[in-house]
């Protein structure tokens, strides 16, 4: 391992496939980090701030806990805590015995929660009894009790540690995590000696992440030590970051984008991360600037900080991240930034494609960016499954290095194709660059009388207006050409949505087969939003449905020949 030394130079993603490699798991990570970046910040939450030296004493003890009370290797292991800096602790000292970090969503209901315990078989939890306005005490007592709103049958949860905040009483039943896992003095040392006790840790479960919003019930992806490393260290590679850079840390860690795109790469050039366990822009606003964050991802929730009332007078640095073409951007990125276009997945822990932070400008914010040093994509037909001719759209997809296991409980054959390639389920091209143009999911693929229409490309072409500040096109069933070409149309503030402007103005820039048919107005309040704020697609689908033909319906309601529908 290197010590502390070593030079803090940005490496090109192909040098830093070879720093993986060198990286066995999870813990020794950690115990990496520590020995390389010492007394550096590491984490920073409220008045808690971390060293690198820090967060190895308090993941060791983590590890030493955790064995004394019986963890054994492949036991499924629940985490049930917001952005906090033990959230880090519990699953370096959880995956350095093989066990597996199931990171379990603290937005969840309790049927929600009910069925991540029972699918993944846990049945020990770290958690905090309560946060915000969520009592996590009272639902995992319903929920080993089987009373609760969850069903089923219970859930035999034998042991919870939990993790104490703001005067929180420690509840019946349960330990103290300060008594379990106090630091233990070895650090780095201790934590890599306990994991080097773990044969083909590289290669075992390490984290399962849940997916959200797009099927009935979530999937548990499971992903081993090697995919996280990998693409920490290549992900990192490509964004440019180093010991100086700062990460805005709200994304929830207990997603892979959270817990990989911004707290592994970060921790991989010895950066900080700055913590914060609920979104307030305000608040927000306050560490990035205080904390001078320098890396920024998670556009999603960018037009409500540029909307705060103070974010005029705010002096942020913003330079390095994942770029995106919302009017946002702008506002919030230096103009000397070097952020990169990118794709990725859950399923591929998480970037696949990304441009390089030494890429120029155009290069750089082009598309979705190229694949990852170790990534093989492909693009096949959806129907036939032959590959499509270079330039054309098809299905992605993706082998490599940080591709997950599997589905837990599914067989191969739900996500891998017979080569082991992953079909993403999402539609796009490479040009002529390498760079990936994403067309959307292919569920997002409206096939309205034969002919297929990508809901992005319709997407942008709306939100071309001027008056338009987003778009979300969906399919509309119809008996005869099976579906129309639906589309939600949020008006920027002050403005109004015109159906006839919107259709004179598709008329002139698409194809007739890709004009909306259906064309509803809502408000940016009104989008229905996914646990992790993502557009929720399939509510918009059913939302259409309902209100096609009716008097809400725009464009139906702007053509009295019906021509529109």
């Amino acid at each position: 391992m290197s010590d502390a030394t070593t030079s803090d130079r940005t490496p090109a993603p192909e040098e830093a496939v070879a720093e993986a490699m060198r990286t066995r798991s999870l813990p020794d990570l950690v115990a990496d980090c520590a020995r390389r970046f010492g007394d550096r910040e590491a984490l920073v939450w409220g008045d808690v701030r971390w060293s690198y030296a820090e967060l190895a004493r308090q993941a060791a003890g983590a590890a030493e806990g955790l064995r004394a009370l019986g963890v054994q290797p492949g036991e499924p292991v629940g985490v049930l805590l917001p952005n906090w800096p033990e959230f880090f602790t519990v699953v370096a000292g959880i995956t350095s015995l093989g066990a597996v970090a199931v990171c379990l969503n603290t937005m969840a209901t309790e049927s929600e929660l009910a069925f991540y315990l029972r699918h993944a078989g846990v049945e020990r939890v770290v958690y905090t009894p309560r946060f915000l306005k969520h009592d996590y005490d009272a639902m995992l007592s319903r929920i080993a009790r089987g009373d609760g709103a969850g069903g089923g049958g219970a859930v035999p949860i034998r042991e919870r540690v939990a993790i104490l905040r703001d005067g929180t009483t420690l509840p019946d039943g349960a330990r103290d995590w300060r008594d379990v896992a106090p630091p233990h003095p070895g650090g780095a040392e201790r934590l890599a000696v306990i994991a080097a006790e773990q044969d083909g840790l590289r290669d075992a479960r390490a984290v399962m992440f849940f997916t959200s919003g797009s099927t009935a019930q979530p999937k548990a992806v499971l992903h081993a030590h090697r995919a996280l490393v990998h693409q920490a260290f290549v992900a990192s590679a490509a964004f440019g970051l180093d010991a100086s850079d700062a990460s805005w840390g709200c994304l929830p860690m207990f997603f892979a984008g959270g817990f990989v795109i911004i707290a592994l790469i970060t921790f991989a050039r010895g950066g900080k991360v700055v913590l914060q366990d609920h979104f307030e822009a305000g608040r927000a606003l306050d560490l990035m600037e205080r904390e001078g964050i320098t890396f920024y991802a998670g556009w999603q929730l960018a037009p409500a900080l540029c909307e705060h009332e103070s974010f005029p007078r705010r002096k942020l640095r913003l330079r390095k991240g994942i770029y995106t073409n919302v009017a946002a951007a702008e506002k919030l990125l230096a103009p000397d930034n070097v952020t990169v276009g990118a794709y990725g997945l859950s399923e591929t822990a998480t970037l696949v494609c990304a441009g390089r932070w030494t890429d120029p400008a155009d290069l750089r914010q082009r598309g979705f960016g190229r694949p990852l040093p170790g990534v093989e994509m492909r693009v096949v037909d959806p129907e036939t499954r032959q590959p499509c001719a270079p330039g054309d759209v098809g299905e992605l997809l993706v082998h490599g290095p940080s591709l997950m296991l599997g589905y837990l409980g599914l067989p191969a054959s739900e996500a891998f194709d017979a080569d082991g390639f992953f079909r993403t389920g999402d539609y796009g091209r490479l040009d002529e660059t390498g760079t990936l143009r994403f067309d959307g999911r292919l569920k997002e693929v409206i096939k309205t009388a034969g002919v297929n229409v990508a809901a992005a490309e319709v997407e942008a072409c709306l939100e071309s207006m001027a008056d338009v500040a987003a778009a979300y096109v969906v399919p509309v069933p119809h008996p005869v050409r099976g579906e129309n070409v639906g589309a939600f149309v949020v008006p920027r503030a002050g403005t109004a949505v015109d159906a006839a402007a919107v259709l004179e103005h598709c008329r002139h820039e698409m194809a007739s087969y890709k004009i909306p048919r259906h064309v509803f107005a809502l408000g940016a309040a009104d989008v229905p939003r996914t646990g992790t704020q993502k557009v929720d697609k399939p509510r918009l689908r059913k939302l259409a449905a309902e209100k096609a033909g009716s008097a809400e319906d725009l464009a139906a309601a702007g053509s009295p020949d019906g021509a529109a529908r």
